[in-house]
């Protein structure tokens, strides 16, 4: 009776580790996954915003909408991973300025796992979506650092402008960021971003 006993022990031990095993290595899969492809969507706005700065027109605008998670499978239910994307320019070869696009889980946002960046000769100015809001001039700052989105804040900032205007042979890239769901309508706060930098605003409107 006691060798059975152990006998049934051990089997349940057998399956518990097998179980863990088999577990652990699908988790690991999925997260690998994952990251595999947050890289190629951190790529894709990095590609969005390199044509867009090397294209030949004097002021350019694209609107880009954020996906509500990261998902290891196809669809878009918003239950993988729930993230940040921080626009930010670094420093270049060169003297170039380096424009970077970094994911990072909402969690631990000072933690990147995955990243795209490109070297350009463009000054970068970034507008903070809190500010843009106020439709305040005198609170709305212009940042040479970054700019962040959230598309699970409690009012989502879950899409940006991207528009790029060359005056006197010098390019410059702004990014504006706004909710698509959230109720602040992005062309509304480009046109308030755009008044900051002058009275006229941007000599130019955006493309989906």
């Amino acid at each position: 009776m006691l060798g059975f006993t152990l006998s049934k022990i051990n089997l349940l031990i057998f399956v518990v580790a097998v179980f863990s095993i088999v577990l652990f290595f699908v988790f690991s899969f999925s997260q690998i996954l994952v990251e595999n492809i947050a890289n190629d969507y951190v790529r894709i706005h990095a590609q969005d915003a390199f044509t867009l700065v090397g294209s030949p027109t004097l002021c350019a605008a694209q609107i880009h909408y954020l996906k509500d998670s990261i998902e290891a499978s196809s669809g878009n239910s918003g239950r993988g991973l729930y993230y940040v994307l921080n626009i930010k320019q670094g420093t270049g070869k060169n003297g170039l300025n380096k424009m970077i696009f970094a994911l990072a889980p909402r969690r631990t946002p000072e933690t990147y796992m995955a990243a795209a960046s490109f070297d350009t000769d463009a000054k970068m100015n970034f507008f903070d979506f809190q500010e843009l809001i106020t439709a305040n001039p005198s609170k709305i700052n212009i940042y040479d650092s970054n700019t962040m989105l959230d598309p699970q804040a409690k009012t989502q900032i879950d899409a940006y402008v991207l528009l790029k205007e060359v005056n006197l042979g010098e390019t410059t890239i702004y990014v504006i960021p706004c909710s698509n769901r959230g109720g602040s309508d992005c062309s509304t706060l480009m046109g308030i971003a755009g008044q900051k930098i002058r009275p006229e605003g941007f000599n130019c409107s955006y493309e989906n």
